[in-house]
């Protein structure tokens, strides 16, 4: 997922490699970054973002675009999303220690995107350069 962010220097892009589990409420995406990247200085004076996900082939054009906000987890949120996380990537156990990362020793933390919008763009069901809203129910405050 690429995650665009807005900070003092302006804007940012940046690839995020995220997991996914669906909710009651849509979808969370949960990544890992580090504190001291630029795009999470700017997720901390500014936590609204887009975000867009692609395939590496451009034809058929198909992806999501994406606006929400991206949340800092702490403590149990944190613990549960890096077990969703290392469902999806096994091998990233050996890069950090999760007691770590929950614990908040490292510079390395976990964040959960939720979307509040997200367009559907794909070539083969809308046509070439169309893309639709789907309707989301509205995520609970958290």
């Amino acid at each position: 997922m690429t995650l665009a962010t807005w900070g003092a220097d302006g804007p940012w892009a940046t690839p995020v490699i995220y997991a996914r589990e669906p909710t009651a409420s849509g979808v969370s995406l949960y990544f890992m970054s580090r504190l001291s990247t630029r795009h999470v200085q700017n997720l901390s004076a500014r936590p609204r973002v887009a975000a867009a996900i692609h395939p590496n082939d451009t034809r058929p054009l198909r992806g999501l675009q994406m606006e929400g906000t991206v949340a800092l987890l702490r403590e149990t949120e944190a613990l549960r999303a890096i077990r969703i996380y290392l469902r999806r990537f096994p091998r990233a156990r050996r890069r950090f220690s999760i007691r770590a990362v929950v614990q908040e020793s490292l510079d390395l933390r976990c964040f959960r995107f939720l979307a509040e919008r997200v367009f559907v763009l794909s070539e083969e069901h809308f046509g070439w350069g169309n893309r639709v809203l789907l309707e989301l129910v509205p995520h609970p405050e958290t």
